[in-house]
């Protein structure tokens, strides 16, 4: 509570100083009387205020403080503009049209908020499920900017996109390309993976919103979210069990395994299971042996979230030595991908972020089969792998 109670100065104070170095006599009117988003309750890593001129997001894209990395000053009147930034405070006018979005989930957030005409951009189309960007790219309106590892620089320098939504580490000094800031096109680096929670991930909504003026949509679409998630938590209170369960694949020699502090963690416990690594103190993942893997999960009741498999077969296929565990044994492997495009990549990636009380009804469905009756819908995500 305190962290947060301190946020709305800092963000007036920072913009004071910004606003002092433009030696603008209009920036401090416009930064006058801005009044910070209240509504925004779960999500720690960013932050917005606004005022009549100017909306201001605040990001902390720093894993290891919550310092800030990045302000971006989104204007509502292009007569303001200050014409002359410091150092990683970047200028924008509402609402941005040419949105370079690096990742399905980015660019699913902005069709969920009604906005695909500014979509001018995504990583892969291969990772893509929803039908609207699909179409956008086969008639030739949306590029393709990483088809590999990394986005094509030229093409995007060339794109000369209003600001471009990426992912990040959570590591300030290598998460920006130095080439797109030499650029000067305004990144915007989403580490919703270092909140702690489902609906602390999913009010990163309310963060994209800002950028197009949907805040009042976004709020809408979270709301629901929130109520949904809530209620769905509370119906685990009357589940008989708690059965035990652990996540992922091998791959290569490192089984990696979300921490007992991390939102898949709190996803299982609010779906009313016991995480097998619910004990341990990480947000992110550990780094883990087959042996230290089946050492505490060999009698584990369930097994989720197999990467791209779909039967045992295809699963033992990567390591015979997976037959062993309890899981296996009784037949209860899920995975997430019971929706996915040709490629095998699911739904869940693009939009269960946005809609964590769809990934928590389907936990519940496969922990609480007793429970069904009161959901009423089958599940979204996940499947039985057979």
């Amino acid at each position: 509570m305190q962290f947060n109670s301190l946020r709305p100065l800092a963000i007036v104070c920072m913009l004071f100083l910004y606003a002092c170095k433009t030696e603008n006599k209009n920036s401090e009117s416009v930064f006058a009387g801005l009044k910070s988003d209240t509504t925004i309750r779960h999500a720690r890593r960013f932050a917005i205020a606004s005022n009549a001129h100017v909306t201001a997001v605040y990001l902390f894209g720093n894993r290891h403080n919550f310092d800030t990395t990045s302000t971006f000053l989104i204007y509502k009147d292009s007569l303001v503009h200050s014409m002359k930034t410091a150092k990683n405070v970047f200028e924008l006018q509402m609402p941005c049209k040419n949105i370079a979005a690096l990742s399905s989930i980015y660019a699913s957030m902005l069709c969920d908020l009604d906005y695909i005409e500014g979509l001018a951009a995504i990583d892969n189309i291969d990772y893509i499920n929803n039908p609207a960007i699909i179409n956008k790219f086969n008639a030739g309106k949306l590029k393709e900017l990483a088809k590999g590892p990394q986005p094509d620089l030229e093409q995007t320098i060339k794109l000369n996109p209003d600001v471009v939504f990426t992912f990040g580490m959570g590591e300030p000094g290598t998460d920006i390309n130095p080439k797109l800031a030499l650029a000067k096109i305004p990144v915007a680096v989403s580490v919703d993976h270092l909140e702690k929670t489902p609906l602390a991930r999913a009010e990163w909504i309310k963060f994209f919103a800002a950028f197009i003026g949907k805040n009042k949509m976004a709020d809408s679409v979270f709301s629901a979210v929130e109520k949904n998630y809530t209620a769905l938590k509370a119906l685990t209170e009357s589940a008989k069990t708690k059965p035990t369960v652990f996540n992922e694949i091998k791959y290569g020699d490192v089984w990696y395994m979300p921490g007992g502090k991390s939102y898949v963690a709190q996803l299982l416990n609010d779906a009313g299971a016991t995480y097998v690594w619910k004990n341990d103190t990480s947000a992110g993942s550990l780094q883990l042996s087959f042996e230290q893997v089946y050492a505490q999960a060999k009698e584990a009741d369930y097994w989720i979230n197999l990467s791209l498999v779909n039967n045992k077969a295809e699963l033992l296929s990567y390591e015979s030595r997976y037959a062993e565990f309890k899981a296996f044994k009784k037949g209860n492997l899920y995975n997430n991908n019971k929706v996915a495009n040709s490629k095998g990549y699911s739904t869940y990636w693009e939009t269960g972020m946005i809609y964590p009380d769809r990934i928590l009804s389907d936990m519940i469905l496969i922990f609480h089969p007793e429970l069904a009756p009161q959901l009423k819908n089958d599940l979204y995500y996940y499947k039985q792998i057979n």
